[in-house]
């Protein structure tokens, strides 16, 4: 029988959340900008902790990752439940922390099984050292002392990741305020407008240089 994949069938139970969100999302103030603040954070978590690993090379134990063994799913975490946050929706919500605990938990254990395979002794003095997921209030005192490296983060894609969740709120404001509330073309439009004008465009400009920059490494 084949093994299932965890990391496939996340993104399964993930896609009806963007299917039904336009139709049961009815945020208020209130909820969107908690959403935003949450999306923010976990962008944040994200950023930072890009900013430390090589994925499948070195183990990385310091930054957020003294605290935490995961900060990306982490912030993952985070960053979806804003997303949730803003439709207002209390079962939208539910859903979404049930799926990730569920395909979340089954992730981590396949690439913890990984990841003692290829880095043993070391691997497991960690996870007995740093929590799996919610982080620790103190530092793995055997981390690996690395510096935030822009250029890593880059390298991962999470700049990428960045402008392009940047993007899911504002396309929400302007559905809300235009289509669902047909409050017309106001400044606050305007600018939510440009603010998406801008940031698919860094969005784009991310990519590019990516796909450039990997275009000639495979060179």
């Amino acid at each position: 029988m084949k093994k299932v994949s965890f990391k496939k069938l996340r993104l399964w139970f993930m896609y009806p959340i963007f299917i039904v969100y336009p139709f049961v999302a009815k945020a208020n103030d209130v909820y969107f900008w908690s959403g935003v603040a949450f999306i923010m954070s976990g962008l944040f978590i994200r950023f930072w902790a890009s900013g430390y690993i090589m994925k499948s090379r070195v183990l990385a134990t310091s930054g957020p990752y003294a605290y935490t063994r995961n900060p990306l799913y982490l912030g993952n975490f985070i960053l979806g439940f804003g997303i949730a946050v803003i439709s207002g929706s209390f079962w939208l919500i539910f859903y979404y922390v049930l799926a990730f605990i569920i395909l979340y938990i089954g992730t981590i254990k396949e690439e913890q099984a990984t990841l003692e395979e290829k880095f043993g002794s070391p691997y497991r003095d960690y996870t007995a050292s740093v929590p799996m997921f919610f982080p620790s209030f103190r530092p793995f005192k055997r981390s690996d002392k690395g510096s935030f490296s822009l250029k890593q983060s880059f390298k991962n894609g999470e700049f990428i990741r960045f402008f392009g969740f940047l993007l899911v709120p504002i396309t929400f404001y302007l559905f809300s305020s235009l289509v669902l509330n047909k409050e017309g073309f106001n400044s606050a439009s305007q600018t939510a407008v440009l603010l998406f004008i801008v940031f698919f465009a860094l969005l784009w400009f991310n990519i590019y240089i990516r796909r450039k920059s990997e275009r000639r490494h495979n060179q």
